[in-house]
């Protein structure tokens, strides 16, 4: 997992092992031409392109498939260093080569994939979790500051400011992640966050009084999912009960988190 990692934060030598790797191993593999059979090759060359699409890379997993298959035929397959083909049994090896190493690179993919969300699904919930914890008056600021970062990040967003006693925008995302503008819903999973006006994600104050995360994203389009709008609902419930009934003077009317 470690070399993954690292390989995933190398592209240039991800690309160098996808156009190199394959075409190296099948040439280096022809010094013991008399004491190896095809089959065995052929197996070889597929660890090579297991190698490049482990990565999660997508396109470069399918250049690693069509180079090796590529060399294989110039390598292994009669007559030798040409890619013409003759027997019908190695044009299938070659084929098989290429789809081998195409389904390996997309099952890498979709790995990587799932594993990203479980580590982004992970973060939300350690950030539930922190926000959930009871909250020292003295640390109170510090708290919801980064509880307004949180959901900066959740969202993708521009800025998150907390505003104190002052009436809703008319743009507001509601806790079951629906985004609405004075009541018809908006449909963020296709057009993304409105960048023209600032999205309100109310805090239910136990005092009544207004309370909300005004979030703006007017550089980008952002497109979180419904599960990452609810997180960012919830978080704001969870700011709700951190609030003091202390006047908002001495609290402060506004804590900001920015996108560096």
């Amino acid at each position: 997992m470690m070399l993954s990692d690292w390989l995933a934060r190398h592209r240039p030598v991800v690309w160098t092992a996808a156009i190199l790797l394959g075409p190296v191993v099948a040439a280096l593999l022809t010094v013991a031409r008399p004491q190896l059979h095809e089959n065995h090759v052929t197996l070889v060359l597929v660890l090579a392109v297991a190698v490049v699409s482990a990565v999660g890379l997508r396109p470069a997993g399918l250049v690693a498939a069509v180079t090796t298959a590529l060399a294989y035929d110039y390598f292994w397959t009669e007559p030798y260093h040409s890619f013409r083909i003759f027997d019908t049994q190695d044009i299938l090896t070659v084929l098989l080569l290429v789809l081998v190493g195409g389904a390996i690179e997309q099952l890498s993919w979709w790995a990587s994939r799932l594993r990203a969300v479980a580590v982004r699904r992970l973060d939300y919930l350690t950030a539930l979790r922190r926000a959930a914890e009871p909250i020292p008056p003295k640390t109170q600021v510090a708290a919801l500051e980064a509880i307004a970062d949180t959901v900066l990040n959740v969202l993708d967003a521009d800025s998150c400011d907390l505003v104190l006693d002052e009436r809703l925008p008319e743009l507001v995302l509601h806790g079951d992640g629906t985004v609405a503008r004075s009541g018809p819903v908006l449909d963020v999973d296709t057009g993304g966050l409105p960048t023209d006006d600032v999205i309100a994600i109310p805090l239910p104050r136990p005092d009544a009084r207004p309370a909300y995360f005004a979030v703006t994203a007017a550089t980008h389009v952002a497109r979180p999912p419904a599960e990452q709008r609810q997180v960012a609902a919830l978080l704001a419930h969870l700011a709700a009960q951190s609030l003091t009934l202390k006047p908002s003077g001495e609290v402060g009317r506004h804590f900001s988190g920015e996108r560096c």
